[in-house]
């Protein structure tokens, strides 16, 4: 479990096209570390998970706060960590916000992964986002970093201003090559009250459409499986801040993102295996992964729609096989 506490921009020497963490979280102000402890003991009384947990602090970059404010947060937590309730601490930051000083500070205080919002490794990409960093600022984090033994996760965001399917498949073909050890891919979305939303209604910004940046989130997906990193979230997570009417301007957000893209990757296995098995059958059968069943499926059950039209089958069935398949895997199991 993680126990997340939001510092909204706080620290945050650069204003972001894209960033409005307020409209975001619907949190108006970081939260005190005074009223950490009550609200890591609330998470726990109702955790029914018997591993320790996790805290996290996000929204803001925290590295580049205040040495004494880095220190109140992560005192707050310390007795939780000594009482073994609470196992380490996560940080999200930028890269340009990484010296020896600060983690030597974090490991003291057992932070134990630290989150980069990199974005791009366009350097063209990253001046029009306003981002204020480098492609060689994350370069030479990531190697501070992983000489203090910490695990490293980076942010990516597809979409951006100049950028295109093309530049962002670079910037995964770089970040596969810093090897962290999790990344996070975010597709832009234009957010009320951001330089981006002026950027969109000057038409100076046209935002991906969400068929293709579930496309260019999926090839990101296969490209970091197949060199074993994992993606731990594609999209943001919803939220009823972020879901309220007016808070998206534009841009191609789903609250089931990550399973679009899923979805999509499961649809062309089905339909490759029907093509080389060349079935004239009226009636299918695929089994997949339990854990991919709905994903296979497809939001309001559209693959098995779209696999029933294309192939002019009668009857398709998708059912979860425990034992054997691993995750996106298909198995065309029977047809008649």
């Amino acid at each position: 479990m993680i126990i997340p506490f939001f510092i909204p921009h706080s620290g945050c020497p650069h204003q972001c096209v894209f960033c409005n963490q307020k409209n975001i979280t619907g949190q108006t102000k970081p939260v005190a570390p005074s009223a950490i402890p009550q609200k890591i003991t609330e998470y726990l009384a109702i955790s029914s998970s018997e591993k320790p947990a996790h805290v996290a602090f996000y929204g803001g970059s925290f590295t580049a706060l205040p040495f004494e404010t880095q220190k109140a947060y992560l005192t707050a937590v310390q007795p939780f960590i000594t009482a073994g309730t609470i196992e380490g601490i996560r940080l999200s930051t930028r890269p340009d916000c990484i010296t020896n000083k600060v983690l030597t500070l974090l490991k003291e205080y057992h932070v134990t992964t630290l989150e980069l919002g990199v974005q791009s490794m366009d350097d063209a990409v990253l001046t029009r986002s306003g981002r204020g960093h480098t492609s060689t600022d994350t370069v030479n984090a990531v190697s501070l970093i992983r000489s203090y033994d910490f695990l490293i996760g980076l942010q990516l965001m597809p979409g951006l201003p100049g950028d295109s399917a093309d530049g962002f498949m670079k910037t995964v073909g770089t970040v596969i090559g810093l090897r962290p050890d999790f990344v996070r891919i975010y597709p832009a979305l234009v957010i009320k009250d951001t330089p981006l939303e002026d950027l969109y209604t000057s038409g100076r910004y046209i935002p991906l459409s969400l068929d293709d940046a579930v496309a260019l989130c999926r090839d990101a997906l296969e490209r970091f499986e197949l060199a074993g990193i994992d993606v731990i979230r594609i999209g943001l997570q919803p939220t009823e801040e972020l879901e309220k009417p007016g808070t998206i301007i534009a841009g191609p957000y789903h609250p089931a993102f990550r399973q679009l893209v899923e979805s999509s990757i499961l649809l062309d296995k089905m339909r490759s295996a029907l093509r080389l098995s060349r079935t004239k059958a009226g009636m299918v059968t695929f089994q997949v992964n339990p854990k991919d069943l709905s994903a296979a499926i497809g939001q309001h059950r559209s693959n098995i729609g779209l696999l029933k039209k294309e192939f002019g089958l009668q009857e398709l069935s998708i059912v979860a096989e425990i034992t054997v398949l691993k995750r996106r895997e298909t198995l065309l199991c029977s047809s008649s």
